[in-house]
């Protein structure tokens, strides 16, 4: 039932109104127990003192059986006026005097014939209904010398009443007061809720590129951190679509260019229709931009996938050997190509020692394939003919080192921003693959650092994120 209330002000009606019913159910059993404890002194006491009364002295010389039944006590409405008689029940309570062998010896002329002489009695004693008689709350005391018996009893029903009345005459003021309690919280919940209504408002008349944070000192400290939380995702869907504009602006002005140098070669091929020679040339110069075209496209398809993430994809335990070896064979062709040796080296003594905290054991191999590849290609790509790109990996990560020129020193900051190249660069590139191989970096916990060597050439390393 509580699942299809939609309404938070209806859920905490709901929940209070059953709070306070079972609180009130207690509280009105409580009270019935004290009422009926301080009810039962009362009557109680009041038995007490009319059998001392009665054995003080009202009783002295009645020694004889009752031959006729005494004539009833006056009522008190013949002794009082109406208006003084106040709450009086004159059949609250009734008595018989009984001497020790148990004769009777006189009564209130009225409900005290039915009290029984119960020997060797004293004190309260509950009397079951019998014969047809109600049921009796009987003081039984005798004089000091045992020869007079004074029976004091009170229906118990009486005492149930009053009771009851006592308690109802509580009851309804409590539950008259629980249903204003009720109103009354109604109305405070939908008057504390209301500047909830009205940032709602706010926010569906708000522009699509209004961005302003709402002011989380309007709504109650408990709703404060939703506000903050929401305030806290509108600005990083503020930098999420700021960042995709910006992409897709940089996107379209990269492939602009091989897009253009595609159709002027398709054109030369075209119009080189009987000059074999010149016809050849220009397709292959298109396939070689088709293969840079294609090769910036899964660059930019790599990225858009890697930026939203906040965690690793099917995280699995990695083998870097096997990683290592994989990437070398992958960047093997371009090398050969290009008359660059490959070598892997390995520090088996410092991996074994500390290389455990270096690199983590588990992450995506694919990424991380990604990675070595992109670092493996930037090395090649820059370092000349006869030169040499190492693989290394030791205790404190791994690092793809060549024998390039290296980026000048006011271009080394920037070199791993997205799509930029350093001025005068001869070798072609989307200037995206540093930047996607920092990215998976930080997804695995690791640190991208990009240098030039002290000998010359430069070092992509990537070590545990400080």
């Amino acid at each position: 039932m509580m699942a299809r209330i939609q309404s938070l002000r209806a859920r905490l009606m709901l929940w209070l109104a059953l709070a306070l019913a079972v609180v009130w159910t207690l509280a009105s059993l409580l009270a019935y127990g004290a009422v009926k404890n301080a009810v039962g002194t009362l009557f109680d006491s009041q038995q007490s003192l009319l059998a001392r009364q009665l054995l003080s002295g009202q009783v002295k010389g009645v020694d004889a059986r009752l031959e006729e039944p005494p004539a009833p006590l006056p009522s008190a409405k013949r002794l009082l006026a109406k208006d003084a008689r106040g709450g009086i029940d004159s059949d609250a309570l009734a008595f018989a005097v009984f001497d020790r062998d148990g004769r009777m010896l006189w009564n209130d002329g009225a409900e005290g014939h039915h009290l029984t002489f119960a020997p060797g009695a004293r004190g309260f004693v509950n009397q079951n209904e019998q014969h047809g008689h109600h049921a009796w709350r009987v003081l039984y005391m005798a004089s000091e010398d045992g020869a007079t018996i004074v029976a004091v009893g009170q229906e118990i029903e009486h005492r149930r009443d009053a009771v009851r009345a006592v308690v109802l005459a509580q009851l309804w003021p409590w539950l008259a007061a629980l249903f204003a309690l009720l109103a009354l919280t109604w109305g405070v919940i939908g008057a504390q809720t209301r500047s909830l209504r009205g940032v709602a408002r706010e926010l569906m008349q708000r522009a699509a590129d209004d961005d302003t944070p709402i002011a989380p000192e309007r709504v109650t400290l408990e709703v404060r951190p939703v506000i903050e939380a929401l305030n806290a995702l509108r600005a990083r869907t503020r930098a999420l679509i700021a960042h995709t504009r910006r992409f897709t602006a940089d996107a379209a002005h990269e492939l602009r260019s091989p897009l253009a140098a595609l159709r002027v070669q398709a054109e030369v091929a075209q119009l080189a229709a009987h000059d074999a020679a010149a016809r050849q040339h220009a397709l292959t110069q298109l396939i070689g931009g088709i293969d840079r075209a294609t090769r910036l496209v899964e660059q930019l398809l790599a990225l858009s996938r890697l930026d939203p993430m906040n965690a690793l994809p099917d995280a699995q335990k990695l083998d870097w050997p096997q990683l290592l070896q994989s990437a070398l064979r992958d960047a093997q062709p371009a090398a050969q190509a290009n008359g660059i040796t490959l070598a892997l080296e390995e520090a088996e003594a410092e991996v074994a020692a500390g290389a455990s905290g270096a690199l983590p054991a588990t992450g995506n191999a694919t990424l991380l394939a990604l990675l070595l590849r992109n670092l493996l290609d930037n090395a090649v790509r820059y370092t000349p003919a006869g030169g040499r790109v190492t693989l290394r990996r030791d205790a404190r990560g791994l690092a793809v080192e060549d024998d390039g020129p290296g980026v000048a020193p006011e271009y080394l900051a920037r070199i791993h921003e997205r799509f930029f190249r350093p001025p005068g660069q001869s070798q072609s590139g989307s200037g995206l693959g540093l930047s996607i191989a920092r990215r998976v970096a930080e997804l695995h916990g690791l640190e991208l650092t990009l240098e030039n060597r002290a000998g010359g050439g430069f070092r992509a390393a990537v070590r545990k994120a400080r």
